[in-house]
């Protein structure tokens, strides 16, 4: 579920210990183990090893806010806002992303050198309750009028820990800093200007976007399902017209497909859904592709029909 405030997901938590029950009613302590337990709903999130160290997603978006002001020193703590928080209805792991509401300086956010690509950056931090996810920290960039994000694919700002290991809190404030952001905005930015420059025509739109997130049709589906697929289709064209129309046949138009659709997963509420992934991680790929594709592009020699009809066979 995507919520717009941090509320649902600052649940209280405790460590329990845990007992199994012999013969006689009797009961032994289960050695180097323990139950994370939610304290509202008493539900069991998970059973993990004594070594686990337990982040409440409190402390983990207060984690969020000291890496937000390491990459940006200038920015006031109080101006940074939860804007997004991804979480399932068990609240066993959440990604929350955090973004500046007032302006930093010393940047120029408008990459195509206008107001309405305007993009902020974002810090998204993710915590698990049942092992699911590692505690990770990721930069990102959201485009300020639709709030179409992208986690940014740089792996020298990625931060993630199992939760076993120690010392999260001084590893953060070894790794982070401003000036690896200001490296990561300056490849973001010729990124951008790369797409914005290249041309590619709308018809090849739906191939790349369906093959970098990884929406696949499956064979031999019956005919209320072909409905849905239909329907999915659909819905990526119309957004393809819309950018298109924006932006003309150029990569920024392409990218605002993947960050729209990547950020707002359609088909989440029909009977069946073809996107099994949550949106943090189609935002990733998102960013993995913008990295990898903008080098094929600068490398020379790129042959785009080529590129597509290779999408196609994977």
């Amino acid at each position: 579920m995507i919520y717009d405030n941090v509320e649902p997901i600052l649940f209280p938590v405790e460590e329990v210990e845990i007992f199994m029950e012999m013969e006689h009613g009797e009961y032994r302590k289960i050695p180097n183990k323990k139950a994370l337990v939610r304290e509202d709903t008493r539900r069991v999130l998970s059973v993990v090893n004594n070594s686990y160290n337990l982040i409440l997603n409190k402390e983990a978006l207060r984690l969020a806010r000291k890496c937000c002001i390491a990459s940006f020193p200038d920015t006031a703590p109080n101006g940074w806002d939860v804007f997004r928080v991804e979480a399932p209805k068990t609240g066993g792991h959440c990604h929350i992303d955090l973004y500046y509401k007032w302006e930093i300086y010393g940047y120029d956010w408008s990459f195509s050198r206008s107001s309405q690509d305007a993009y902020l950056p974002f810090v998204r931090i993710s915590n698990s309750y049942n092992r699911t996810r590692k505690f990770s920290i990721h930069f990102g960039f959201v485009r300020w009028i639709c709030k179409n994000g992208m986690v940014g694919w740089d792996e020298s700002i990625e931060i993630s820990f199992t939760h076993d290991v120690p010392g999260i809190e001084r590893i953060i404030e070894e790794k982070i800093n401003e000036a690896k952001f200001r490296v990561v905005v300056n490849n973001f930015e010729n990124q951008f200007n790369c797409l914005y420059n290249f041309e590619i025509p709308a018809k090849y739109f739906r191939d790349i976007v369906f093959s970098v997130l990884k929406i696949h049709k499956p064979k031999n589906l019956p005919d209320d399902r072909e409905i849905d697929w239909s329907w999915l289709e659909e819905q990526v064209d119309g957004k393809i017209k819309d950018y298109v129309k924006d932006f003309g046949e150029k990569g920024v138009a392409l990218l605002n497909v993947l960050t729209d659709i990547a950020t707002r997963p359609p088909g989440l509420n029909k009977r069946y859904n073809f996107i099994h992934r949550e949106s943090h991680a189609l935002q990733r790929l998102t960013g993995e592709w913008l990295s990898s594709f903008t080098k094929k592009i600068q490398a020379g020699n790129f042959d785009l029909e080529v590129y597509v009809n290779k999408l196609k066979q994977s």
